[in-house]
Formats: structure tokens, sequence, C-alpha cells
């Protein structure tokens, strides 16, 4: 008889009955690799290109599909993010070095058991950041005790953000959205695949937090996705945050850019000279591009913002989700933290608060008050909102002066949008559950006074406490667990699982689960809400 490793040799179907992680796909043979944690196996597949490399004549263009290779790719490493600036500790950016514009690669991460057939759940991870930061490789996205826990597919990517994602010319040559059409052509890249690695195309979770929640809310209403997937987790933010089309801010922010590195010029803008501007700007070096977009406006959060009117969003998708136009009718998982706006006051006004929020500055009524005229300056009559906010705040209350302050922030920016989104959704007879996280980390970098804030679940849904235990009290890691069932159940089949008594969230039932420090997994605290009182007072402006 002949070794096994010989045998192995034949043919490309023993070839994958000897080797676990060999996969054949569309594009090309994959070569992974196995990875332990917690003593326990999963399959990595880390680096697959999902779209040709976005450099030279494509800088700006909408992605093109990743040229087939015959070569056994070789898919142990992690990809290099994608081109971002900041000189900021945003925890959402990544600031590690080896960033480059061809960065367009997905990573599969699967129980060790997976093989073609098995038909295994799958979740689609979009990650957040502005449309202006973020990867796929950060360590708070590292899925394997996800996997582990859940028995499911994770899939991690990377799109292009901030200026390379989002320029536009409003031409062919940079159309703007082509970061969301990287998000598009990497679920339709795994819808093609991903039965070979052991998953169910038919069941394709996606889920994301802040900008990717966003995003996945666009993916509800546009005619790109309809089908690509079967359920969706919304955490932390819905598109009626851009109630106006973005495409003339984002040519303005294009235009600025363009001047700042000598592209062009008042007489000679991107909108009158495109191919100029464009073609100039493509010569430019990528690191000092997202450099000088920094520099522009240091403290911005997003730069750029998806923008209607092509074939993603031929509609504004504002109006779509306040008509319930759905091209995807799915089952929800959607919610927020309890402190979504604490992060935007300190991090606009660092000189106050310190990035961090350690200032603590005891802020008076009257700045406070001058604070919410900005940030309802989009609002007709803002005054209104502002005394909403403060009437019967007492003058020597600085604790509640600023909690008053970063609620309207979080309501306006994250919180409220997302409860429209939920309400619109579910009146289309869509199953929506509702989650409010309310634990705040024990190693959140936030200061005390900024609570539960923006961003700071992820860590719990994909299982960080159980990869790093060191790093957190003792309960968090059961609640990390508690929490990566529920996401995975969700995956699953469609709820969060027969162990909670979680109703369904409706606009005349808005009922919520409570994820508080609580690790155990068969017990649940309901609320109504949340912030109803405060949504119902600024709906008026989203017409929700």
């Amino acid at each position: 008889m002949k070794p096994l490793s010989v045998i192995c040799l034949f043919t490309i179907v023993w070839k994958v009955a000897c080797n676990p992680t060999f996969v054949k796909t569309t594009s090309g043979p994959i070569q992974g690799f196995i990875s332990e944690l917690n003593n326990k196996a999963v399959k990595a597949f880390l680096g697959i290109p999902f779209a040709q490399p976005p450099v030279g004549d494509l800088r700006f263009k909408k992605p093109k599909p990743v040229q087939p290779w015959t070569d056994t790719l070789q898919a142990t490493e992690m990809p290099p993010a994608c081109i971002q600036y900041t000189e900021y500790p945003f925890p959402w950016y990544d600031g590690m070095p080896g960033k480059s514009e061809d960065c367009l690669y997905l990573n599969i991460y699967t129980p060790i058991i997976a093989t073609e057939g098995s038909k295994l759940p799958v979740m689609f991870w979009i990650y957040g950041g502005g449309f202006t930061l973020g990867s796929s490789r950060l360590d708070l996205h590292d899925p394997r005790a996800l996997v582990q826990e859940g028995d499911v597919i994770v899939v991690t990517f990377n799109y292009r953000v901030g200026l390379f994602g989002f320029l536009t010319s409003n031409t062919e040559d940079a159309p703007g959205n082509v970061g969301v059409h990287d998000m598009v052509m990497a679920l339709q890249w795994v819808n093609d695949n991903i039965e070979y690695f052991g998953g169910d195309k038919e069941r394709i979770t996606v889920f994301g937090e802040s900008a990717g929640s966003i995003a996945i809310s666009l993916f509800c209403v546009s005619p790109l996705t309809k089908g690509l997937f079967s359920k969706a987790i919304m955490e932390s933010g819905s598109a009626i945050l851009m109630n106006n089309n973005y495409l003339q801010p984002n040519l303005q922010v294009s235009q600025r850019l363009a001047k700042a590195v000598e592209c062009a010029s008042d007489d000679n803008t991107i909108e009158d000279d495109p191919d100029g501007v464009v073609g100039c700007l493509r010569e430019q070096n990528a690191t000092y591009l997202a450099y000088v977009l920094w520099s522009l406006d240091p403290t911005s959060i997003a730069a750029f913002f998806p923008q209607y009117g092509d074939e993603l969003l031929p509609n504004n998708a504002v109006d779509d989700i306040r008509e319930g136009s759905f091209t995807n009718a799915v089952p929800l998982l959607i919610g927020n933290n309890r402190d979504e706006g604490s992060f935007l006051i300190t991090t606009q006004n660092i000189e106050i608060f310190g990035f961090f929020g350690y200032k603590d500055p005891e802020i008076n009524k009257t700045f406070a008050e001058s604070m919410l005229l900005k940030i309802f300056s989009n609002f007709t009559d803002p005054q209104k909102y502002v005394n909403y906010y403060m009437d019967g705040v007492p003058d020597d209350d600085y604790d509640l002066i600023r909690r008053q302050v970063y609620t309207a922030a979080g309501d306006i920016m994250f919180l409220c949008e997302t409860v429209y989104f939920a309400e619109s959704y579910a009146e289309r007879n869509n199953d929506v559950y509702y989650y409010f996280f309310t634990h705040r980390p024990s190693n959140s970098p936030w200061a005390p006074w900024m609570g539960v804030a923006h961003f700071e679940e992820i860590q719990f849904v994909f299982g960080r406490p159980v990869r790093k235990p060191g790093s957190y009290q003792k309960n968090e890691a059961s609640l990390s667990t508690k929490m990566m069932r529920i996401w995975s159940n969700f995956a699953k089949y469609g709820h969060p699982g027969e162990f909670l008594k979680w109703p369904k969230y409706s606009k005349a039932n808005p009922t919520y689960m409570n994820i508080d420090g609580n690790p155990r997994i068969n017990e649940a605290k309901l609320g109504t809400g949340p912030h109803l009182e405060n949504c119902n007072v600024i709906r008026s402006h989203y017409g929700f």
C-alpha cells in the first residue's frame, strides 16, 4: 500500500480529502490553516482576494471582480488594512503599519468539522468607523471564539474607507459609493463560494456596527443586494441619519481635498474638469492624500457618507425606509448602547473634555446650550430642542447637564434613527428583536462618566473576554458567551433563542432586551423604548 502522502498527490479530489484546509473555489484553489484557541481548533483562510486591487487607474472606481488564479493561494496571513489616517486614538482606527490600497481581501473562519456540504450558517461582518476608519484585522474583530461558541462560519473583510471609498466627481471615473460597492462584491463572492467552506448560502446573516450597521440598512433597500442575505443584525445606526442626499457634501469635500493638493482650484473644480482633477489625484501618494483629508478636519468622525442616485441606491434610502420599500425582508436583530453620544462630545471638544473624557470639566448650562444648538443646527427651530433637553435641569447639577448634552447627541446620531428603522421594518410584518446594551466594560478606555459608550459591545459579540480573560472581570467572559449565543442563535434560527422570553419589537409594542452585566443565559430583563419620549419629540424632523 502506498503511503497516504503519496496518494494525496494523485488528484485534486484526493487533495481535498487529505488536506482539510484545502478548498477549491470559483476563483481558484486556496490553502488555509488550523488555528487554535483555548485548546480548540478552527479553520482559518486569511487574505482571500474578492476583487482586483483598486490601484492605478482603478483608484476611486467601482471594484472589478477578482481575476481567477490557478496556483494554490496560501491563505495564511492577515491582509493589510485599507489606507486611512488619523492622529487620534479612536478604538476603531487601524494604527498598525502595513496599510495598502491593495486591501480588498476577506477572511473566513470555520468550525474544525466544516466541510463542503455541512451547510453551516454564515455571519458576514461589516466593521464601523464612520466610513473613514476601520479594518478586519483589529484584534476586536477576531471571530474565533464566536465560531467555536456558535458553531457558525464567520467572514470578515476590508472595504475602502475615506477618500478611496467615497471621493466623487459624479462620473464613472470617481462615482462615489465605491466602498459600499466593495461590501456588495465581497458579499457576492461569499454567496458564490461559501458552500465550498461548509457554509449555507441560504443562511447568510449580515451584521455590522455603526457605519457597518448603516450599510446594512442600505442593503435592506438596495436592489443590488436582493437575495444575498437571509438575516440582518444592526448595531448602533441606520441610514436614517442620512436624511439628505450626500452627493453635494461629498463633492464639496472632494473639491476641498483636490484644492489642498493642488489638483483643483476655484476656477478648475472637480465638477468642471473631472477627468483632469481625478487624473491628478490618481498620481498622488495614497498615504499623503489620507493625511491631507484628515488635516482638513482633524476631529471629524466621517468625512464622507454614501450618496443616492446610482444602481446601488437609485432612490433616497430614507424615503424607501419611511415608505417601507424594502428589497430584503428578513428577520432583524437591532439595538444600541446606553450612552452612544458620550464619545461624540469628547472627540469633538478635545480641548475641553480630553479625548477619552478624563479632563472632566463642570460645564455650565450656558455652554451646554451652545453645544446643543450646534447639535440641532440642521433642525427647524433648534431652540425648541435645546429647551426640551435642558428645561428643568438645575444650574448646579453638572453631571446631569453633561448627560443631557451627550444624550441628545446620541439620540440624533445613533439611537433614534435605529428606533425609527426598527419601527418601519416591523410595520411590514418583519420579525424585529431590539436589544439595549447597558454593561460598561471593566476595561473601557473612556472616562467613567461616559457610561456605556458607542462601540463597547463589539468585544462581547466577538468573544474577546473569552479569548483574553485576564483583561476582564470573571463575569464578563460569561456575559460574552451569552451574547455570542444570542447572535449565533439569531443567525441559525432568525430569533435570539428559545432560552430567552424576548418579545418581538414594534411601534405599538416597543419592548427591548436589556443586556446588562447579568451573565446568566436564561435570564432576561425587558424594557420599553429605548429613549421613546426623546425619539417622539424629534421624529418629525425625520418624517417618521
